[in-house]
């Protein structure tokens, strides 16, 4: 195996063991036997864990960006919607990941990993503005879309510890909750008008 086709597949290795176990738990010894290769030829890609869990977030949040993109051919709500159950259904993948990330004080929390989050944050909300319509969007319907994305993260961690409703059903609540939310910043009447005839032309 080439060495950058060695690498991916540590990094692929990395993120299978990881949707089964916190990465601040995972040893390079569990990364070698599910690769089934040598501790050794662990630490010759990836000098710690640390950078190992560093290149693995960084493969599945891009990879996460790339699928929350929904078809253009669907009306704006449900665009969303549909990519707030591919949202779900990736950190469900990946729940222990995702949890450990997200807690406060985990030990993967890192400077690096947070310019990760803030990446996917960004990106959303990106993808929001576009398919809302929202050209020149005001300040405080950028902030309550960047309170809505937080509601959303912690909303899918208290759902993968809880599972007190099925996904579609909390991507209907989510949704439900950025149109609330959206309604409820104290923008302009008239802009505020604007967003909910494009995202629900039926309203």
């Amino acid at each position: 195996m080439a060495p950058h086709e060695r690498r991916e597949d540590l990094i692929r290795t990395a993120l299978r063991v990881f949707a089964r176990r916190p990465p601040g738990e995972v040893t390079p010894e569990e990364v070698a036997e599910a690769a089934d290769v040598s501790r050794a030829l662990v630490y010759r890609y990836f000098p710690n864990m640390a950078e190992l869990r560093r290149e693995a977030l960084e493969q599945a949040t891009s990879e996460l960006l790339r699928e929350l993109v929904p078809p253009k051919d669907l009306p704006p709500l449900e665009q969303l919607r549909s990519s707030l159950v591919r949202f779900i259904a990736f950190a469900d993948s990946y729940s222990p990941a995702y949890v450990a990330l997200l807690r406060g004080g985990s030990v993967i929390a890192t400077e690096e990993t947070e310019a990760e989050i803030d990446r996917v944050r960004s990106g959303v909300l990106e993808l929001i503005l576009d398919r809302i319509g929202a050209r020149s969007p005001s300040p405080l319907i950028v902030l309550a879309l960047r309170c809505w994305i937080s509601a959303v993260e912690t909303a899918v961690m208290l759902w993968l510890q809880e599972r007190g409703r099925t996904a579609e059903e909390l991507a209907d609540w989510l949704l439900g909750q950025l149109v609330a939310m959206l309604l409820a910043s104290g923008a302009p009447e008239e802009e505020l008008r604007t967003l909910v005839a494009h995202a629900d032309p039926s309203a």
